[in-house]
């Protein structure tokens, strides 16, 4: 049975109208989306791209564990608590500040270079995350010396590096091993000695910490 021509060219003339409608809200949702993400990324800076958020502050005993629990992915097996333990034998011989990154960013950071400046040697450095694939590695500076950069290889969206500077300042009026007292006082004075964490990522983002 034939199909009448005026019957078959509506039909026609409905698809086509459909095909253009679905392109153009399909065309409109894809610019909308661009547009949502631009808008995004300038009121919150880097958001879509790494972008980081360091803090600063000096490692005690009543922080000491919730900042190695925060990083407790990395010790898996014994050998990692055996790590874990050895930093906290090391803990009572130095006066810590930690210097924590975090990718708050949508995409991950390679290459993420941390340059520390001090106004007192570098005793001790060590560095952790919270997975197994951040590694870090003194590039320049380091112990002996009042100024470290550290390169992490590697942080992925929302996770955080943590780089852990010992010090033992001469004209801090204690020695080592320190007590509770000691590090009571080390939280409140402790920015006499930090003057600035500089981050740096291959990416561009860029963070500081004072």
């Amino acid at each position: 049975m034939e199909i009448p021509r005026d019957i078959s060219g509506k039909t026609t003339a409905l698809i086509v109208s459909g095909l253009i409608l679905v392109l153009f809200f399909g065309y409109r949702a894809h610019v909308n989306s661009r547009q949502a993400l631009q808008i995004l990324d300038l009121q919150v800076p880097n958001i879509t791209r790494p972008a980081f958020d360091t803090q600063v502050f000096a490692l005690t005993p009543a922080n000491l564990e919730p900042v190695l629990t925060s990083v407790t992915p990395q010790f898996g097996g014994p050998e990692g608590k055996a790590e874990m333990e050895r930093f906290k034998k090391e803990f009572q011989s130095h006066l810590w500040i930690a210097v924590m990154t975090r990718n708050r960013g949508l995409q991950s950071a390679t290459d993420v270079l941390t340059q520390i400046q001090l106004t007192t040697p570098i005793t001790a450095l060590q560095g952790y995350s919270t997975t197994s694939y951040a590694k870090m590695e003194v590039k320049e500076g380091g112990i002996g010396k009042d100024v470290a950069s550290v390169n992490w290889n590697y942080i992925e969206p929302a996770i955080t590096a943590v780089t852990l500077i010992g010090v033992q300042p001469k004209d801090f009026g204690s020695k080592a091993p320190y007590s509770k007292k000691d590090m009571r006082i080390w939280s409140r004075d402790f920015r006499l000695y930090f003057e600035l964490a500089e981050v740096n990522s291959k990416e561009g983002a860029i963070a500081h910490a004072y």
